[in-house]
């Protein structure tokens, strides 16, 4: 609820936790900086934040909110308890990044690849995009960098053969020459960025939780709408080339959700898959990982 005190408006202070300042988080930066969480009562504070600490910040209530839906669904077949509430985007925006010298994906066997982290997204993606390349990815070796910035860097430098990237870096590259090998957005569909709490604080919080929830709605429309406002947010505002920026935002809308809501089969498909992979460490039914009913309740 937004309150107020004389002409004042008081804003609740509410922590989000984004793994790296990326385009990627577009609608997290797009709704603050244009005051679209101030709309609702909200001081949204962004903390950059490795994904599996995020999961652990917020079951201990240190963070509110992350946008980790991938990721979370390990952590709730762990126990911990959190919810997915929102579907921002319907695909991963990784990309399989090399010198223009490699024909394909099968020529990174035996060869060294830059994500993130080991067991990050950018590596369970990097593997699927390996392997739906025609690639046997436990034939490559993964480096780890500890962000996508170093690996970056490391293909620049020649010391890995591949990088897996995400916007705004892969339109760099490709500026620079460097070949797109995949894309993971030509996967099956499945829920990548979203909204998470903990399932506490949206019984307890729940005027917060739906105020959130407002919030990404109305910057996904934003986005949506306001085209050429975004793609100069995204130039001015990551220092990139307007070439780049315009990429970058077709990249966002190409897999953003309507209304916030995926379908229940490819969620379940999913989570179907993902157990299967050994990805997370029991099967999960879509009410298990999402609860949806604030979502569906707003106005």
């Amino acid at each position: 609820m937004v309150l107020y005190h004389g002409s004042a408006l008081a804003l609740e202070r509410v922590r989000v936790a984004l793994s790296v300042r990326n385009v990627v988080f577009l609608p997290f930066y797009y709704a603050k900086d244009t005051k679209i969480y101030d709309k609702y009562g909200l001081d949204v504070e962004l903390i950059q934040m490795r994904s599996d600490l995020q999961l652990a910040g917020l079951a201990s209530g240190e963070i509110d909110f992350t946008p980790s839906a991938g990721p979370a669904a390990n952590a709730i077949a762990a126990g911990l308890p959190l919810k997915g509430l929102a579907i921002l985007y319907r695909a991963p925006l990784f990309s399989l990044v090399g010198p223009a010298s490699l024909a394909n994906v099968k020529e990174l066997e035996g060869k060294k690849v830059a994500v993130s982290r080991i067991g990050s997204e950018s590596h369970r993606y990097g593997s699927q995009m390996l392997e739906f390349g025609g690639a046997d990815a436990k034939k490559v070796t993964f480096i780890q960098t500890g962000s996508t910035s170093v690996s970056l860097t490391a293909i620049q430098q020649g010391s890995v053969n591949a990088a897996v990237l995400s916007p705004p870096f892969t339109g760099i590259m490709a500026e620079k020459g460097y070949k797109i090998l995949a894309r993971s957005r030509s996967l099956a569909e499945a829920p990548w960025l979203g909204l998470v709490a903990n399932r506490h604080k949206i019984e307890k919080q729940t005027e917060q939780v739906r105020n959130m929830l407002r919030s990404m709605r109305d910057v996904t429309a934003a986005i949506r709408r306001d085209k050429a406002a975004v793609v100069a947010y995204i130039e001015k505002g990551f220092n990139v080339s307007a070439a780049n920026a315009l990429e970058s935002y077709e990249d966002i809308h190409g897999v953003m959700v309507d209304g916030l809501l995926l379908r229940d089969e490819p969620i379940q498909k999913y989570l179907d898959t993902s157990h299967a992979r050994g990805e997370i460490s029991k099967r999960l039914t879509v009410g298990e990982m999402f609860d949806f009913s604030l979502l569906r309740s707003l106005k």
